[in-house]
């Protein structure tokens, strides 16, 4: 209740704060938001995490996007569409008077600022396919996207352009989320002319037609980009956006030091407020603290490939051994939702009644014995964020308790996901953020066995009866039913103990009290627009 009553508070705050703020939006300064690591990249082929998606965000758009509360699909580069036969084809018109960007780091691109087309979006979303990017499969029920992946056609089949400002898209089938996906970061449309220019480089020189361009890049100090002038959106009153001179991702990994930066106004906004500091930031900035719950998942992977977690009694030991609400007490403030599956609250198919784990160490002790593996000892490998560390101890000491000998070992964020995606670790931290507000996007991406590896599935979990499910339920176009399937697929996969189940978040963000109308995203800080946020002097 009282997490609950914090996001509650913060939310009435924050609509009462922007009101007021909004009447007189200033124009210039520079932004200063806090990441705790590098971005890996920011070309939508690789950038598939919240640090690079934080980044990708501020000079990339797509086709459709995401309301800031997460309910509605509203236009952004395409101005409307149109479902038709079974909503199996797609029609697309794109905004007329929409250029991407003249300059990057400080050059002139290779585009020249020419306007968008409906041959951009094509080249786009084939060049995902033919660069292999991780989550092109969200996409894969587009006609012709296998013969495309596998290399037996030059072209996507079902992305035809009708016009300059027309793109349709055929699915082989009705596929219920297809609109949701159009929303996905890595589906940002980008020219081919610098795309081409610069290859796997394109990463250290993006280029897209959102409202910031990048101007500077020190790696592991700071990711700097500059208001695009040229950007399409004007506010309410014709006034051009965004209102900001630029941004600057300040990469700072110790949380007492960001915290520091952020007091002495060095930062404006410290995302993700650190564990340590909650109290003392909600009695010095309550006014300007930001709560929701979080649509993502906590969890350790476990790779079924690799013993002991090959066996289901050791996967429900550590789920039962955890005691998960004495760290959410003592190490988080109290201020995340204990897991019950993959699928958090907020997200469509989410059930409060479903079968889960208890903290029960005396059933743990139990199923260790029965599996003859009484004196366990294996390594959590976690990617080096302070809060993993803190939950990483807090299980390390519930284990020992059990005789299971944990040690742990931390990596940077993105060579921490290379490893997971290999199949490197036998037990490993992950977390996955809603991409889209559909089930699909949890439970068909990380749990298909098409999906094992790279692509999301990363505990090599595979289970046909699990396969044929996912796939019924993305032709199922009567919403109720299909969601009663994502219910029973949560509950099988919980019955499997296919992770040990941690928590819920709740996203959070703290900005200075010159930093107006600048609203949390429900899918997470990462996702939160800057194009309107503005600076007083």
């Amino acid at each position: 209740m009282k997490s609950f009553f914090r996001r509650s508070l913060g939310i009435a705050l924050l609509a009462l704060w922007g009101a007021s703020a909004a009447a007189q939006p200033e124009t210039g300064g520079v932004l200063r938001w806090r990441l705790i690591n590098d971005p890996p990249s920011l070309d939508p082929v690789n950038s598939n995490i919240t640090v690079a998606t934080r980044g990708s965000n501020l000079y990339l758009e797509t086709l459709a996007e995401s309301s800031a509360d997460g309910k509605q699909i509203l236009p952004c580069l395409a101005e409307s569409w149109k479902a038709e036969k079974d909503s199996t084809v797609w029609t697309f018109t794109l905004r007329k008077g929409v250029h991407f960007q003249k300059t990057v780091l400080g050059e002139p691109t290779e585009n020249g600022g020419r306007e968008v087309k409906a041959s951009d979006v094509k080249y786009s979303f084939e060049r995902l396919v033919k660069m292999h990017a991780a989550r092109v499969m969200f996409a894969n029920t587009i006609t012709g996207y296998k013969e495309l992946n596998d290399g037996k056609a030059q072209e996507w089949s079902g992305i035809k352009v009708l016009d300059d400002y027309t793109v349709q898209f055929t699915l082989d089938q009705p596929y219920a989320p297809f609109l949701a996906v159009m929303t996905y970061p890595n589906f940002g449309i980008v020219p081919k002319e610098d795309a081409e220019k610069w290859g796997k480089d394109f990463t250290f020189h993006p280029v897209g037609t959102g409202p910031f361009v990048l101007a500077k890049w020190d790696h592991d100090n700071l990711v700097r980009f500059d208001r695009n002038p040229d950007y399409w959106r004007k506010d309410d009153a014709g006034k051009q956006l965004p209102y900001l001179d630029g941004v600057e991702l300040v990469v700072i990994p110790d949380n007492s030091v960001a915290y520091l930066e952020f007091k002495k106004g060095n930062l404006d906004v410290l995302p993700d407020i650190p564990d340590e500091y909650y109290q003392e930031i909600t009695a010095q900035y309550g006014d300007a603290l930001q709560e929701i719950a979080g649509l993502d998942v906590q969890y350790y992977g476990m790779n079924e490939k690799v013993p002991p977690f090959d066996d289901i009694r050791v996967r429900k030991a550590l789920n039962y051994a955890v005691n998960r609400e004495a760290i959410n007490d003592l190490v988080l403030n109290g201020r995340y939702v204990l897991a019950r599956g993959v699928l958090p609250p907020g997200m469509p198919a989410y059930d409060p009644d479903m079968r889960s784990y208890s903290y029960d160490p005396e059933k743990a002790k139990a199923l260790l014995k029965e599996a003859g593996l009484e004196n366990l000892e294996f390594t959590l490998h976690y990617n080096n964020n302070p809060r993993h560390k803190a939950i990483g101890e807090a299980i390390q000491a519930q284990l020992s308790e059990l005789g299971i000998t944990l040690k742990l070992s931390s990596s940077e964020v993105g060579a921490h996901y290379d490893a997971v995606r290999r199949g490197d670790y036998g037990l490993f931290r992950g977390g996955w953020a809603g991409d889209y507000v559909d089930p699909d996007n949890f439970l068909y991406t990380l749990f298909h066995s098409k999906n094992i590896g790279p692509q999301g599935n990363y505990s090599r979990y595979s289970v046909p009866e699990v396969d044929k499910e996912l796939d019924a339920a993305r032709r199922e176009t009567d919403q109720a039913k299909r969601m009663e399937m994502y219910k029973k697929i949560n509950q099988k996969i919980v019955d499997d103990a296919v992770w040990l189940f941690l928590f819920y978040s709740t996203n959070s963000l703290v900005s200075n009290p010159n930093v107006h109308d600048i609203h949390l995203a429900f899918l997470g800080d990462y996702m939160t627009s800057l194009t309107s946020v503005w600076l007083s002097k």
